[in-house]
This record gives C-alpha cells, structure tokens and sequence, in this order.
C-alpha cells in the first residue's frame, strides 16, 4: 500500500503505519490491488458455501470460543488500537474486551435465526426463510478498530455469511490479529478474511460483482461513492456515517451530570466519535453559570501520551485530521466564535497530533462548525429560550445520527424524542451502545443499521415458501381449464 502521503497503486506497495503520538512509523501492511481482491472474494464465495452450510449451533460454538480468544488477548489487540489511533489505554481496553461481547451475543444468535409463518387460505402453507446474502465486506473506520470489527462481522457470521474485512489504512493492526484469533478458535480458512488496503481497495470490493453485501463505517463522501459503486449489482448496505450529535441541556435538567457528560461526550476518544456530543444547546437562563462549569471540568482534562497513566485524552490519529481541525477552529474563531478554553494546538513544539480540548462559544448556525462534522475535541455552545427554538437547533444541519435530552420534565422529554430527526435519541444520559440495541442515523447520516435485528436484516435475504397441501382438485376462475 502506499503511505499515508501517497504512493502509486503499481507494482508491489505499501502503506506505512505511523504511531500519531510519536509520528514514527510502526509498521506497513500490502495495498492490495483490484486482482488480489478478486482472489480474496473467490476464497470468500468458497468459504461462505461450507459456512453456511453449518448448522446454527455449530456456528454459535465457533463464535463463542471466538469471543473467548478475544477476551482473553484483549490487552494485545488494545496496544495495536493504541500505537494506531492514539486513543488512551483504557478506552482501547474497554473496546476491546467489549468485542467479546459481540461474539457472544452473536453466538446466541446463531441458531435462532428464524423466519415466519405466514396467514394463508386452507390448503396452502405459507413461511418465510432468512437465508445469508454470501460474500459479505466490511469495511472498517480508524476509530475503534477492534470493536468494529467485532460488531460489523459477527453479526454477519451468525447468519452465515462470509466476510472480508477491508479495515483503514491508518489502524489495520488489530484487524489482522482479531482474523489470526478466529482461525485459532476454528472458523473454517477463508470464512474471515482481512484484505488491508487504501480506498482505492475500498472500492473495488464495493463493486465487486460476487460481494452481495457491503457494512460500511466512515465519512459521508465515501459511504455515497459507495453506494453508488454497489448499485449495478443491487448490493444490500449498511452506511453508518457522520454525526452532528446536539446535547440539548435545558434549565430543569441535572445539571452536575449533564455538564459531566457534555465533556465526556466529546472529549472520549478525542472526540473522534461519530456518536460524539459536539453541540451543546443550553437554555439561555442557565447557559452562563453551565458553560463556566464545562469550561472548568475540560480545563482539567489530562492532555498526553495516551499509554501513560492518568491520560485522558491522546492525539488525533493522522497529521490529515490534525490538520483539518486546527484549520476548523482557526476558521470559526475568525469568523467570530470564541474560544473559553483551548482553540489550538497542544503541545505544538512537540511530537504526535494532539489538539487542545476547546470550548466555542458565540457560534451561529450558519458557521461551517456548528454544521460540519470537525471530529476533534470541540464543542459549540449555543443558546435557546423556547423548546422549538430548542428543536430548531437540533436539527441544523444535514447529519442525524444520536441526540442527546436533558430534562426532568418527562413530558418534555417525550416531545423531544419525537421532534429531533436523529436515529438515536438518549435522555438524561451519555451515549450508549449495546449488541442488541438498534444504531444507525437520518438524512445524511447513514442507511441501515449495523446492531441488533436491523443488523439481521443487513445481512440476510428473506425467501417467502408457498406449498400447496390440499388434496382437492387445484380450484381455476377459468370454467373448462
């Protein structure tokens, strides 16, 4: 593959892994090209056959023993995630012990894979059959490395697709290991594969003819250029892409754990989160006294090496991303917003990517900031006096992915789940995430949904069966035929 600068896609290349809390190179993985992709879906549609043809409890045992390898290597996976994106040791840990989880949820769902009878008239049965769509790619955000891996393949696997796994460019490291650990736990060669690359390797498995099926996590430009690199072949997808998440705080809300989760939303992870709280929306009433505590908590925030003890918040993953964010914040501050707290870089005579926690304040709507996606640890703040002034807010913007209520009035908060157009709405608490629980955004936030039933049906095709069991003569509208 090429670096992360650029290279040329002709003979043999590769792409350098820079660890973005040092800016050293940390290891290379191949760019495979359109022919190696072929190869990979040809051992995919092999695989997938004998997978499929596996009973659903044999599935499920494989699964599980998966999550157990998981598990149990967890700390290894999560330094790979670490040197990669720059996220601090304990997310990284977090993240990937919760990969177990997906393979053991998804190994209890392996066998219980169930259509429906359908109501008919007398001497006709009618049912459904959920049956696996075959070659199934997913291709993987630089985020959370591991846990989306897990999350996007198991689900995939228990319904007994095959799955190759095209993970970013900038953190393909635990995705290989995650690919060794499911060979370990006995998942037949071939059923999950990881075939490293650049977009341009993106693509082609995207249009790939005998993929039948695309789970994609990233930006808006890439998951439309996808979508239309899937619609000759009618692909199914799953888009989970870009977030604008608004925390609406109004004047009767808890205010100590709201404003604590207003940091925490954005500064997990160093906001590169799509889920990520990045508006806060107060009521103009307690918006003075609610900012100054925001400020105040992210002053305190521990900026640095995300392996050393005590770090809150490490680099952002690439000099790309560093990049955008410094010239978003420069932008918005010129434009008249202005910063309570950070506004810069951190650090910025020394190494590795890292930008301050940064309070806006006086952001207008039409500003690039309050609208664009910045993943970086930034929060606008804006005010509002009425709950539709409040709404109207919200909705700003072309992204609706999670939304965040605080209030006491539950009459209130039932009106605002109604009236935000996101696909996820959390009341009265921070962003949470589950197997089970169903994900996915509005607008231009994505398609689909990769978690819970709506993870079934990205990865499943529904056969209806129609049989005729009566013994009587087959009734015709047509007399003498």
């Amino acid at each position: 593959m090429p670096s992360q600068q650029s290279a040329s896609r002709g003979e043999s290349t590769v792409i350098e892994i820079v660890n973005p809390a040092t800016e050293k190179v940390i290891g290379e993985v191949v760019n495979n090209n359109p022919q190696e992709c072929d190869k990979a879906v040809e051992t995919s549609a092999a695989a997938q056959r004998q997978w499929a043809a596996l009973p659903g409890e044999a599935r499920s045992t494989l699964l599980w023993k998966w999550g157990e390898l998981v598990e149990a290597h967890h700390q290894e996976i999560a330094a790979l995630d670490v040197q990669c994106t720059g996220k601090n040791l304990p997310d990284a840990l977090m993240e990937s012990n919760r990969g177990a989880r997906h393979a053991r949820y998804w190994a209890g769902r392996a066998d219980k894979l169930f259509g429906q009878q359908l109501a008919d008239i007398p001497g006709r049965l009618s049912y459904s059959i959920l049956e696996p769509l075959g070659v199934y790619v997913v291709i993987l955000p630089w985020n959370a490395p591991a846990h989306a891996f897990m999350a996007r393949v198991t689900p995939a696997l228990a319904c007994g697709n095959s799955v190759i796994v095209k993970p970013s460019e900038l953190s393909p490291l635990s995705a290989v290991r995650l690919a060794e650990l499911a060979g370990e736990a006995g998942v037949p060669a071939g059923v999950v594969q990881v075939v490293t690359g650049d977009g341009a390797t993106g693509a082609a498995l995207s249009s790939h003819p005998g993929v039948a099926g695309v789970s994609f996590t990233g930006s808006v430009p890439t998951g439309r250029a996808i979508a239309h690199a899937a619609a000759d072949t009618f692909k199914k997808l799953t888009l989970e892409m870009g977030g604008k998440s608004p925390i609406v705080v109004f004047d009767d809300a808890d205010l100590d754990s709201a404003a604590r989760a207003a940091v925490l939303g954005i500064l997990v992870n160093a906001g590169q989160i799509c889920a990520a709280s990045s508006r806060l929306i107060v009521h103009v009433d307690i918006a003075e006294k609610f900012v100054e505590e925001v400020r105040e908590r992210m002053s305190r925030v521990t900026v640095g090496d995300p392996t050393a003890k005590g770090t809150m918040v490490g680099p952002l993953v690439s000099r790309g991303q560093y990049e955008k964010v410094l010239g978003m914040l420069e932008e918005a501050q010129a434009d008249g917003a202005c910063a309570l707290t950070g506004g810069g870089a951190h650090d910025p005579d020394g190494s590795g990517y890292y930008v301050q926690p940064t309070l806006l304040d006086g952001v207008e709507s039409g500003m690039r900031i309050a609208r664009e996606e910045v993943f970086g640890p930034v929060l606008t703040v804006q005010t509002f006096t009425t709950e539709a002034e409040a709404v109207e807010l919200a909705n700003v913007g072309e992204l609706g992915l999670s939304s965040y209520v605080w209030t006491r009035d539950m009459g209130r908060m039932i009106r605002m789940t109604g009236a935000i157009d996101a696909g996820v709405v959390h009341g009265n608490t921070p962003l949470v995430m589950d197997s089970g629980l169903p994900f996915g955004g509005f607008k231009d936030s994505g398609l689909g949904g990769a978690y819970g039933e709506d993870a079934v049906a990205g990865c499943t095709r529904t056969k209806r069966v129609t049989l005729r069991v009566a013994d009587a003569p087959l009734p015709s509208p047509w007399p003498g035929i």
